[in-house]
């Protein structure tokens, strides 16, 4: 896919697609760090890192608006030069394309005049700006940076249409030691229509996974698919004659399977930039509020509703159906069954949980007494047994909320699907404000 600069700005289109996604980064980025430097009670004293995998030149040319906006590096940066504050905050940022790493030098000497980038060029032992600035290419930008501590870190893989699952496994296996480890999270983009629309010299999917009728250039498509899911057990699935729109979420929830190997929760953040077009912001992340927050701050820029069940309705129907567990509590405590099951609820995307679901063990610290907790409310019918394959071969249980049963139980609905904010619904809403 062809790059177009406007300036230094990487040109792109899509007010609904492009500057919404950075929107949403944007206000991620402070919010994350925020939380793992350990905060203004710690001082932001813990050593945090942003890690940009594709960071282009920091700066995007929205198209539809002839508006020009801080991409996703230019919030790193932005972020990272606010305040003594962000000491402790080590940003890196990888680019392959020369000419989007020459721009995004000319970007910064112009909005940050105060990063010495030739510092940040250099040896990366010998640099005491932590920002570090990478033309190479991914492997072996990967292999240099090991040379840091990150501490808390978030990826983005930001690549034009999709990244090679081996290199998801690459990072997250040097990152995540043990069962679901929240030091680390991903983002990665996904640009999901275009594996059945096409692009430019990338033909759409065939829709049959008999290879002697592919021509060569949906060939070089299916390998490429190959690559983002790192097997070829997708194709059955994926290569039919469904709706495109079927496919394209079939071709989601198998990337979210894949995905879980490594994160507990993986949520897909749907973006329409422009007619049939949709690509994902997948946040990848095994610490709930941070997911929660992502889906919060993308529910409030495209108009979907926050999800906020009736906590005391159904606190009355669970209390009707279970008043052995109530007694000895004095008033107003809520027992551990309810806590615990009210988290899974409201706070865990899709309804996953195991004991050592972080917010669970502040809840019950206690591992045993925790999973004693998990089977009454898979004995109840509140949850069923998952089987997700994990990274580190781990025999600990995971569950997933019965929603079936917690509609008719408690009259609690599971949250609706994200809906992407269309160019359609924006030109109404920009139509209503000028004739209103």
């Amino acid at each position: 896919m062809p790059l177009g600069f406007v300036g230094d700005a990487i040109s792109l289109s899509g007010l609904t697609g492009t500057k919404l996604k950075c929107d949403v980064i944007g206000e991620y980025y402070p919010f994350w760090w925020g939380i793992t430097s350990g905060g203004p009670r710690q001082e932001y004293r813990f050593p945090t890192a942003i890690v940009e995998l594709d960071a282009a030149t920091g700066e995007v040319y929205v198209k539809d608006i002839k508006e020009t906006v801080l991409g996703s590096a230019g919030h790193v940066l932005e972020l990272k030069t606010s305040g003594s504050q962000t000491e402790n905050l080590k940003v890196v940022l990888i680019e392959k394309d020369l000419g989007c790493y020459s721009h995004l030098k000319k970007v910064i000497g112009r909005r940050w005049p105060t990063i010495p980038v030739e510092e940040a060029e250099g040896p990366i032992l010998s640099n005491t700006t932590n920002i570090y600035l990478l033309n190479q290419m991914l492997d072996n930008a990967l292999e240099r940076i090991e040379e840091l501590e990150l501490g808390n870190a978030l990826f983005f893989f930001d690549p034009l249409r999709s990244v090679e699952y081996v290199t998801i496994e690459k990072v997250a296996s040097k990152r995540i030691n043990a069962f679901y480890e929240t030091r680390t999270e991903f983002f990665i983009f996904l640009f999901t229509s275009d594996w059945f629309l096409g692009r430019d010299d990338f033909a759409p999917l065939p829709c049959t996974p008999k290879e002697n009728v592919w021509n060569e250039k949906e060939r070089e498509t299916v390998l490429e698919a190959d690559s983002l899911f790192g097997h070829k057990e997708w194709r059955s699935q994926i290569l039919t004659n469904n709706p495109i729109e079927d496919r394209e979420r079939t071709l989601v929830k198998l990337y979210k399977d894949r995905l879980r190997r490594w994160f507990r929760y993986v949520l897909p953040l749907p973006f329409n930039p422009k007619e049939n077009q949709i690509f994902h912001l997948i946040l990848c992340s095994n610490f709930e509020t941070g997911v929660r927050a992502t889906r919060n701050f993308y529910s409030s820029k495209t108009g979907n509703p926050k999800y906020s069940p009736n906590n005391a309705k159904a606190f009355g129907r669970f209390r009707g159906l279970h008043p052995e567990i109530f007694r000895g509590l004095s008033r107003g405590r809520r027992p551990l069954q309810w806590r615990i099951l009210w988290a899974a609820i409201t706070q865990h995307e899709e309804g996953i949980c195991d004991c050592m679901c972080r917010d669970l063990r502040s809840i019950e610290q206690d591992l045993q007494k925790s999973q004693g907790l998990l089977e009454w409310l898979e004995e109840k019918g509140y949850l069923n047994p998952v089987s997700i394959e994990n990274a580190w071969g781990s025999s600990i249980k995971q569950y997933k909320l019965n929603w079936v049963f917690i509609k008719e139980k408690l009259g609690v609905d599971p949250p609706p699907p994200l809906q992407p904010l269309s160019p359609k619904e924006v030109e109404n809403e920009n139509a209503k404000t000028e004739t209103g």
